[in-house]
C-alpha cells in the first residue's frame, strides 16, 4: 500500500528552489520587488539574503539606467516573457564596477484568471563563454591577417624573382593605381563630406537643445561643449575648455562627483551622478551628470561622451584619412606597401562607415528616447520623417496615420494657424518659440482644446541651407487650467474679503514682520508701513494684555481670536475682532499666523441696542403689570365690601392693560415685519374723515389743540387701519415729547399722484445726530426714559407701513424750534 502524497507548503518550494544550480527569483510589482531568489542567483548578484523584500533598484543601485527594471515593468503590466542571450549588465562586485554578460528569461506567471501574479526570473552568467568567443573571433583574425601576409610574402618573392619580365605590367599596374587612387580620393571626399554634414548635424542639434552636451578625449580633456553649458554657465564654449566648469559645482556634491568621476575614469567604466551647477543666474541648478566611455574599433580607450554624440572619434577618422592620402601618394614608388595600404583603407572606410552608421542610429534612437514630443519634418515638401511616442500622444495619432504624410495632411486642424509660422521659420531659419498656445486638436477623433510650449528649430546643412525642422513641444494643459483654478480662486477670494470690508495681515513669529492689507490699515486708521507695534498702540488702555493673552492661547490651540477696543486719533472708539490661524514648519516650529481683522463697531452698537431694549422692555411692561397687579389685589380685598374707589380701581386696571396691550401689539407688527407677515389690506376711504376718528381723542384729553390744514376732503386707496396707526403715532410723539407745545399742525397736501401728511409740533426738537436713527428698530430719542416710556419701536413700524404703501417717511427738525414728521403715499394705492 503506497504513502499519501503531501502537497508541498511554498516555504518548502522556496526551500528546495535555493538548491537549484540555475539562478532563480522571483519578483513582483513593476518595480521587480525581490520575494525569493536562490543561491546561485545572489552569488551571481554579489549580494546576500538582505535584498529579500527590495525592489531591484534599491537591492542593486547600479541597475539605475540600465533596460533591466523596464523590463521588468514591461513583462509585469503586459503579461509576456522577455528573454535574452550575451547580454551585458554591470553590476558591483567586492566594490568595483564590473561588466559581466548573461542568458536571461522574465516570464510572467499569471493566476486562473489570467493576471499575473509574480514574474519568474531565470540566468547564467556567460560571461566566460561570450570572452571566449570574442577572444577566438580575434585569433581567427589575427589567424587570416597572418595567412594573407604570407601570401603576399610569397606573391612579392615571385614578382622579384620576375621583376625584369613585368616592367610593362608594373607600368600598367601603375596606371590602374593611379586610376583607383583618382577613386578613392573622390571616396575620401566623399566620406570627409558627409563626415562634415554629419557634424555639423550634431553640432546644429547640440547646439539647439535644451540638454547639457560636452566631449572629452583619453587624457580627459574637454574639447566641445555645446551653447546650453554656456546658457547655463555664462562662460563661453572656449573659456569652458580652459577653464572647466568644477568650480562651479555646490560645494556639497564637488567632492563626491570627483570621487565618482575619477573612479569610473580609471576603470573606464560608465558613470551617473546628480549634482547641483552654479549658473549665470547666481541660482543652483540641479543636474543629472551621465558620462560614457568611448573606444576604438581595436579596444583602446578613446575617452568620454557626457550625454551627447561621440564626435571625437570622427575628428580622429579624418586625421586617419588624411594620412592614408599621404600613404596613397608614395605608393606609386613602392608596390609591396600599397597594397597593404590599400587593405588599411578598406578596413578604415569600413569603419568610417559603420560609425556614420551608428551616428546615424543615435540619432534616430535619441528622438525615440526623448522625454518631450519631437517631429522632424523635410523642409522641402513637408514630409515627416521621424517622429517619437510623445508626439504622437500630443496630437492623439496612430503611428500610420503620420508616416508618408506631409505634416498638415496628418495635423490639418493645425494648418490654418501654424502652416505660414512654419513656412517663415523654414524661409528665414529664425526658430519659432510657442508658450502655452491654446489650440484644438482632433486626438482620438474628437476635438480636444489643448495648451501647448512647442519651437520650430530650423535644421540647417553646411552651406546654411535649412533642411528639416524640427518640432519639440510638452503638452501643458493640466499647469494652465491649474493656474486658472487657482487664479480664479484668488480673485473670489479677494472680491469676497473685500465686499465683506475685512482686513488680511500675515505675522511672522520668525522675524515679527506684519504684512497688511488696505482695509487693516484703514481699520487701524494707519499708514505702510505698519508694524505689530504701531498696531497695538491703537488698542484701548484697558485692553492692553488682551492680544499677549490671545496668542499665548493660539499658540497651544493653533487658532486665535479676540475682541478688543481701537482708542483712535481724536478719540475716536473702534471695535474690532481679530481672527487668525497660526502655521508650523516641517519641523513643528512656529512659522506665521495668518488672520483677519473686521471692524465690529456697528455689530456692538446694535448689540448694546438690544440690551438696551430688553431692559427697556421689561421695565416698560413691569410697570404696568404692576399696578395692573395692585388694582387687582385692592379690588379682591373689596370685592365683598365695594367702596367708591372701585370704579377708579377699575379705570387704573383698563389703563394699565391698555398700555401692556400697545406694548404686546408693537412687539407683535416687529415680529410680522421680520416674517414677512405685514399684510396690507387697501381700500378706498375719506382721508379727511380718518383723520378725525383717530385724533379724537387728543382732542378729549384737551392738553393740546389740534390744528388740521390743507385739503379737506380726499379719497384715497391704502390700509385704513395701518395709515391711522402712523398718524395717531405722529400726533402722540408730539404729544409726549412736546408737552410745552400747545398746538400740534397736521397738514395735509395733494401732490397730484401722492398725498403729504406731516404733524408739527413747537417742542424742544431733536439733536441733529440722532435724527438718522430715529426710524431704526429699538432707538429711543430719550435713552433714559426719564420723559417718556416706550420700547422704540413705533416709528420704525410706521417707516415699514409707508414703505410697503410705496411711500416715504421723514423727520426734519430744528431744536428749539420744534419737529415736523411727514410722510407720502400714492393716492391710488
Amino acid at each position: 500500500m503506497s504513502d499519501p502524497i503531501n502537497v508541498l507548503s511554498a516555504e518548502q518550494l522556496n526551500y528546495i528552489l535555493s538548491f537549484s544550480p540555475t539562478a532563480t527569483a522571483i519578483h513582483v510589482g513593476e518595480q521587480a520587488q525581490i520575494q525569493f531568489a536562490n543561491d546561485a542567483m545572489l552569488a551571481i548578484w554579489g549580494r546576500g539574503k538582505e535584498v529579500l523584500g527590495k525592489t531591484l533598484v534599491q537591492a542593486m543601485p547600479e541597475l539605475e539606467g540600465q533596460p533591466f527594471v523596464e523590463m521588468f515593468a514591461r513583462v509585469w503590466h503586459e503579461g509576456i516573457t522577455l528573454s535574452g542571450s550575451d547580454t551585458p549588465a554591470e553590476i558591483l562586485t567586492n566594490g568595483e564596477l564590473n561588466t559581466f554578460y548573461f542568458d536571461f528569461e522574465y516570464r510572467a506567471i499569471k493566476n486562473e484568471v489570467g493576471s499575473v501574479i509574480g514574474i519568474l526570473h531565470t540566468a547564467t552568467d556567460v560571461t566566460e563563454r561570450y570572452l571566449n568567443r570574442r577572444d577566438l573571433a580575434m585569433a581567427i583574425q589575427n589567424k587570416e591577417l597572418l595567412e594573407r601576409e604570407q601570401t603576399l610574402n610569397e606573391e612579392l618573392a615571385a614578382s622579384n624573382e620576375e621583376l625584369s619580365a613585368i616592367n610593362e605590367e608594373l607600368l600598367t599596374s601603375r596606371e590602374e593605381l593611379a586610376r583607383m587612387n583618382a577613386e578613392l580620393e573622390s571616396m575620401v571626399q566623399e566620406r570627409v563630406k558627409a563626415f562634415a554634414e554629419s557634424e555639423e548635424r550634431f553640432r546644429s542639434m547640440a547646439d539647439n537643445t535644451d540638454v547639457l552636451v560636452a566631449v572629452a578625449d583619453e587624457s580627459g580633456r574637454r574639447f566641445y561643449f555645446n551653447k546650453a553649458w554656456s546658457k547655463l554657465t555664462g562662460r563661453t564654449a572656449d573659456k569652458l575648455m580652459v577653464s572647466g566648469w568644477h568650480d562651479l559645482i555646490h560645494e556639497l556634491d564637488r567632492q563626491r562627483f570627483q570621487d565618482v568621476h575619477g573612479a569610473a575614469f580609471a576603470k573606464r567604466a560608465s558613470y551617473s551622478d546628480e549634482i547641483r551647477v552654479l549658473g549665470q543666474d547666481g541660482s543652483y541648478h540641479w543636474l543629472v551628470k551621465k558620462g560614457t566611455p568611448r573606444f576604438l574599433s581595436d579596444g583602446t580607450f578613446a575617452g568620454y561622451i557626457s550625454s551627447c554624440i561621440d564626435i571625437t572619434q570622427r575628428k580622429l577618422d579624418e586625421q586617419k584619412l588624411q594620412s592614408l592620402n599621404e600613404k596613397l601618394a608614395a605608393s606609386n614608388e613602392e608596390f609591396a606597401a600599397l597594397n597593404e595600404e590599400l587593405a588599411t583603407t578598406n578596413e578604415e572606410l569600413a569603419a568610417s562607415y559603420d560609425e556614420l552608421v551608428l551616428s546615424e542610429a543615435r540619432f534616430r534612437n535619441l528622438i525615440k528616447q526623448a522625454p518631450v514630443a519631437i517631429c522632424v519634418i523635410r523642409a522641402n515638401d513637408l514630409m515627416i520623417t521621424e517622429v517619437n511616442t510623445g508626439y504622437l500622444e500630443l496630437v492623439g495619432k496612430q503611428l500610420a496615420q503620420l508616416e508618408n504624410h506631409t505634416i498638415w495632411d496628418a495635423v490639418a486642424e493645425a494648418a490654418e494657424v501654424y502652416a505660414p509660422l512654419m513656412q517663415q521659420v523654414i524661409s528665414t531659419g529664425i526658430p519659432f518659440h510657442a508658450r502655452e498656445h491654446e489650440l484644438i486638436l482632433v486626438r482620438n477623433g474628437i476635438d480636444e482644446t489643448v495648451f501647448v510650449d512647442f519651437v520650430y528649430e530650423p535644421v540647417t546643412d553646411l552651406q546654411g541651407q535649412v533642411t528639416s525642422i524640427m518640432v519639440v513641444g510638452n503638452e501643458v494643459t493640466d499647469k494652465v487650467l491649474a493656474r486658472r483654478r487657482i487664479e480664479d480662486a484668488e480673485e473670489r477670494s479677494r472680491l469676497a474679503i473685500e465686499a465683506a470690508e475685512i482686513g488680511t495681515y500675515e505675522f511672522s513669529y520668525i522675524d515679527g514682520s506684519l504684512t497688511s492689507s488696505e482695509r487693516f490699515n484703514e481699520i487701524f486708521g494707519l499708514q505702510e508701513p505698519v508694524s505689530r507695534e504701531r498696531v497695538l498702540a491703537t488698542y484701548h488702555p484697558l485692553d492692553e494684555g488682551v492680544s499677549e493673552q490671545a496668542h499665548a492661547i493660539a499658540k497651544q490651540t493653533g487658532r486665535l481670536f479676540y475682541e478688543t477696543r481701537l482708542l483712535l486719533t481724536g478719540g475716536a472708539l473702534k471695535w474690532i475682532r481679530v481672527q487668525g490661524n497660526v502655521h508650523y514648519s516641517s519641523e513643528g516650529v512656529l512659522k506665521k499666523l495668518l488672520g483677519t481683522v473686521i471692524d465690529i463697531t456697528e455689530f456692538k452698537r446694535l448689540q448694546q441696542q438690544k440690551d438696551d431694549f430688553i431692559s427697556i422692555a421689561s421695565h416698560e411692561l413691569k410697570t404696568p403689570i404692576t399696578s395692573l397687579k395692585a388694582s387687582l389685589q385692592l379690588l379682591e380685598r373689596m370685592k365683598a365690601n365695594p367702596t367708591p374707589m372701585l370704579s377708579r380701581l377699575i379705570e387704573q386696571s383698563n389703563r394699565s392693560m391698555e398700555k401692556v396691550s400697545v406694548l404686546v401689539d408693537d412687539l407683535l407688527n416687529v415680529t410680522r415685519i421680520n416674517e414677512g407677515q405685514m399684510a396690507l389690506v387697501k381700500k378706498k376711504f375719506s382721508f379727511n374723515k380718518m383723520i378725525d376718528e383717530c385724533c379724537s381723542q387728543v382732542r378729549q384729553l384737551g392738553t393740546h389743540e389740534l390744528v388740521v390744514q390743507g385739503v379737506k376732503e380726499l379719497q384715497i386707496v391704502a390700509d385704513e387701519n395701518r395709515i391711522e396707526q402712523v398718524i395717531s403715532n405722529f400726533v402722540t410723539n408730539a404729544v409726549k415729547y412736546a408737552t410745552a407745545s400747545r398746538e400740534i399742525f397736521l397738514k395735509i397736501e395733494d401732490l397730484d399722484q401722492q398725498v403729504k401728511i406731516s404733524v408739527r409740533d413747537t417742542g424742544p426738537g431733536i439733536p441733529a445726530n440722532k435724527l438718522p436713527h430715529l426710524f431704526d428698530r429699538y432707538f429711543r430719542a430719550d435713552q433714559t426714559g426719564a420723559q417718556v416710556s416706550g420700547l422704540g419701536l413705533g416709528l420704525y413700524i410706521c417707516a415699514d407701513i409707508i414703505k410697503r404703501h410705496g411711500g416715504e417717511i421723514g423727520v426734519d427738525s430744528i431744536e428749539g424750534v420744534g419737529s415736523t414728521f411727514w410722510f407720502t403715499i400714492p393716492i391710488g394705492g
